[in-house]
């Protein structure tokens, strides 16, 4: 209930600030459609963008942010607890959840020499993202309660010696993978998570990031890290990050980001590793395809059979996004998750130890743009292994799990 309060709140002081006016240019409006609101939503949609600009030309910040409303449903039918294997910001069966009020406050480096950004999640989504970071030994929250979470807090500047050496400070997402937190405005055209994001790789770092262009289509970028979504860092030793992003031309590009170092509890000799390649090539104007490949490894891990094991994991997956019309989208997704030790998922509602893992799912999501500010999208998506890890009914597990979700999103 708290959630939903502060949700309606926040929303409900933009709609109070549409009523501002400001002499903003025009933009081009979307194509029509079938299921254009424009007529409607789309004037509340003009109103808040006024007074939304109203508010940053008077604060001098940018202001940005959304709504996410949505439905799973499970064909496992989950109990005790009701949480869909594998999933993690998607795992809530058979529940309308108001996931998220997502906030973000920014300034760019143009105005004071530094930049900085604050984003914050309300709601299911703040609890879920307060889950996978550990933010000290005792759990302790470190921002507003159990349904808010501070997504970003950092600082940004650029040391002018060649071509100018990019500076990150503070509290920022992941650069590895191919997808990101929900985030409209960026790639993010399914509604569920992939394997490889869930278990293969971080969510967030708290460190420094330094990056520098070589040339135009070449940059490259190195940090220093507490670890995996860990800012308290549980030993007291960094991690580093490397990275590369090669971009010839506007249908092709190479992005590759490795994290290692030590993210055992008060141990500093046992690393783990994970490096992302992700390759985006737009062959033609409607169609944009990603592809990757994650590979990840740590020494004396703990298993579901061992206490001490060395293990790898590996994901292989590919993304198809055709873009029909202005408004509507559809994104095809197949991936296959190898745990080989079972090291990252733990053998996810196996009724028996497992030892060897491999996960796989095909998804397809279409998203329509009832206006430019309204999205809404609708997923199938089926699940398969090797072992039956995905839990069905309240005692049992099965190799197959088949969900459909649907999420309304609302951007400003």
């Amino acid at each position: 209930m708290k959630r939903r309060i502060v949700g309606m709140v926040l929303l409900a002081g933009m709609i109070a600030l549409s009523g501002q006016k400001l002499n903003a240019a025009e933009e081009k409006p979307l194509a029509a459609g079938v299921l254009s609101l424009d007529s409607s939503v789309g004037v509340v949609d003009q109103g808040i963008a006024n007074g939304k600009g109203a508010l940053e030309k008077a604060l001098g910040i940018g202001i940005s942010g959304f709504i996410d409303m949505g439905y799973i449903w499970s064909s496992n039918h989950p109990g005790n607890p009701s949480d869909i294997s594998g999933r993690y910001f998607d795992k809530d069966n058979n529940q309308f959840n108001v996931n998220n009020f997502h906030l973000a406050i920014e300034k760019p480096e143009k105005d004071w020499g530094v930049g900085f950004k604050v984003s914050g999640d309300f709601g299911r989504y703040g609890e879920l993202l307060h889950e996978a970071t550990q933010w000290n030994p005792t759990g302790a929250r470190f921002c507003c309660g159990p349904s808010a979470e501070l997504r970003e807090a950092y600082l940004s500047t650029t040391i002018p010696v060649g071509q100018g050496i990019a500076i990150k400070g503070g509290l920022f997402v992941t650069p590895l993978g191919t997808e990101i937190l929900n985030n409209p405005g960026a790639y993010n055209d399914n509604i569920s998570r992939s394997f490889a994001f869930n278990f293969g790789i971080p969510i967030r770092h708290l460190g420094m990031m330094f990056s520098y262009p070589f040339h135009k289509t070449f940059t490259a970028s190195l940090g220093v890290v507490t670890g995996w979504d860990n800012p308290h860092d549980n030993n007291g030793a960094p991690s580093g990050i490397l990275g590369l992003n090669f971009n010839p031309s506007d249908a092709f590009g190479l992005s590759s980001n490795l994290v290692i170092g030590p993210e055992q509890y008060h141990n500093t000799s046992r690393q783990r590793l994970a490096w992302s390649t992700v390759a985006t090539i737009k062959p033609m104007d409607p169609l944009t395809l990603f592809l990757e490949y994650t590979l990840g490894a740590e020494s004396s891990a703990s298993t579901p059979t061992s206490s001490k094991e060395d293990a790898n994991w590996h994901a292989l997956a590919a993304i198809a996004s055709w873009g029909w019309t202005e408004r509507f989208t559809t994104a095809l997704r197949g991936e296959v998750f190898f745990d080989s030790q079972a090291a990252r998922t733990g053998g996810l509602g196996a009724t028996s130890p497992q030892h060897n893992v491999t996960l796989g799912e095909v998804t397809l999501t279409g998203s329509y743009k009832f206006t430019k500010m309204l999205i809404g999208r609708a997923e199938i998506r089926q699940d398969f292994a090797n072992h039956g890890v995905y839990q069905k009914g309240k005692s049992s597990a099965d190799s197959n799990q088949t969900t459909i979700g649907m999420q309304l999103l609302y951007a400003f």
